[in-house]
């Protein structure tokens, strides 16, 4: 792991996010997503700008041990002082970065005080001012990729630890992505040995993106290369300019306590800089006040928390139903959310479902709210996992409640790769994962070399898969 042995000592000063995952128990990890630079306008009416940007993630417990009251500071607020070095009070963490495999970096952590920011701070992480879009816009930059699609099947894509849904068309092109993630560095022994081309068949269509929610592994792979700079102890993030180049469609947030994170509003910049037609964005803010928005092939909706789950952002984001000409059994694609969340599963007892991409990587979910498949459909379950990671998912409690609601013998995890041949003979490994509509349908065949270069094929229906295990909680020193 990088130090900074060789550099003059360094201290700076941050406002801080919090953000806690548990894992179940008393332990789990913390991230503090930070700037330091003010957020000002670009020009006298410009967008505002961020700047400044380091993320740090380290287990709980070690901070706790030094920082008692962290734990009550979930999505709240804090000052950070961050030093190059150790002393005999301050707390390791890793710098989260993302694209190539970067040597770790170690920053130390030396105080956390409470932080109240200012009202046009607040403004900012919540997209107060951001415009929202039509619901006939996004409707329509949907039904346009969808476009002479053919008959249509769902790709759950291996990323390692994160999530990558695409509507494909007959020919294995995505046409519209539903999340674009990649696991970052503190995960990156997740990833697959090759990393997918998303956007090899962008010459078919150019496809939109439907982005669950702002957590980071949803959307990451938009981020090229990340790369560290020791002398201001921050992070430079260089986006990829094809991820930019085409529209994404997400909720602003509606509660103080899920607020976007200091990098996630630098992505939100980067898409609005973007225009793809005049006076349009790349960014398409989810209209106020909207259920649900319908398209040729099923529908979006707002998931809201119920009382049996938490209102965190994982349940506060977009779900997707892909129903073909808005008939037949539908495939749902959850994000993080867990069922209850979900309004067309609590709302419709008629929906029927041939197929699920389950939620929040088969971490633990609400038991008795999990959705039945309709039998004599493929009844196909994936789960994007990444092997190893660092949560321990998929959870056994999980995959039990899955199995009990009849998702049993035909449950997948991206992390169960299988050798494909490319038209080389070129053998590579994957867990691209297909889900159809019908059993007697036949899977997608590429007939052009866009994505078999670009690693999008598909694990054929009828290869032999392997029995979901849960995965195990690596043991941290505390």
């Amino acid at each position: 792991m990088k130090d900074h042995d060789s550099m003059k000592p360094r201290r700076k000063t941050f406002k801080a996010l919090v953000d806690i995952e548990r894992d179940g128990d008393e332990d789990g990890w913390v991230t503090f997503d930070c700037f330091s630079r003010r957020i000002s306008r670009s020009g006298f009416y410009g967008p505002k700008r961020i700047g400044g940007l380091l993320t740090l993630r380290l287990p709980l417990m070690s901070l706790v041990q030094r920082f008692p009251t962290i734990e009550d500071s979930e999505s709240q607020w804090v000052q950070l002082i961050v030093a190059s070095h150790a002393n005999e009070k301050s707390v390791e963490a890793l710098v989260v970065m993302f694209g190539d495999n970067a040597e770790p970096v170690v920053l130390h952590i030396c105080d956390i005080t409470p932080l109240q920011l200012s009202q046009e701070e607040n403004d900012a992480f919540m997209l107060t001012n951001a415009p929202r879009s039509p619901e006939t816009l996004i409707t329509g930059v949907l039904d346009f990729s969808l476009q002479h699609a053919g008959e249509l099947s769902v790709a759950a894509y291996d990323v390692g630890q994160g999530n990558c849904n695409a509507i494909i068309d007959e020919f294995e092109h995505p046409r519209v992505f539903f999340d674009l993630g990649w696991a970052p560095n503190f995960h990156a022994w997740t990833r697959p040995p090759r990393q997918p081309n998303f956007f090899s068949c962008d010459d078919v269509r150019v496809a939109p993106v439907v982005l669950s929610h702002w957590d980071m592994d949803h959307w990451s792979y938009a981020i090229a290369r990340s790369q560290y700079n020791p002398a201001s102890l921050t992070t430079r993030h260089e986006w990829n300019p094809k991820a930019l180049a085409r529209f994404w469609i997400a909720r602003a947030p509606e509660r103080p306590e899920h607020q976007v994170s200091p990098l996630a509003l630098s992505f939100y910049e980067a898409l609005t800089n973007k225009q793809l037609m005049p006076g349009i964005s790349a960014m398409l803010l989810w209209p106020d006040d909207c259920a649900h928005i319908r398209f040729s092939e099923g529908w979006l909706e707002a998931c809201e928390p119920t009382l049996p789950t938490p209102s965190d952002r994982n349940n506060t984001g977009i779900a997707m139903f892909v129903q073909q000409k808005g008939q037949g059994p539908a495939i749902l694609m959850t994000g993080d959310a867990d069922f209850p969340s979900i309004p067309s599963l609590t709302s419709n007892q008629q929906l029927e479902l041939a197929g699920m991409v389950a939620p929040h990587h088969g971490s633990k979910i609400t038991m008795t709210s999990v959705p039945r498949p309709k039998p004599g459909t493929p009844m196909r379950l994936v789960l994007s996992v990444g092997k190893g990671n660092g949560y321990g998912h998929p959870t056994q409690a999980s995959l039990n409640a899955y199995q009990a609601a009849g998702w049993h013998g035909t449950a997948v995890l991206t992390q169960d790769r299988q050798i494909c041949r490319d038209a080389h003979r070129h053998k590579h490994a994957h867990g691209n994962v297909i889900l159809k509509f019908s059993v007697n349908t036949p899977d997608p065949l590429c007939s052009c070399w866009r994505v078999l270069m670009g690693g999008l094929c598909m694990t054929p229906s009828i290869a032999p898969t392997v029995p979901p295990i849960a995965g195990v909680k690596p043991v941290r020193l505390r």
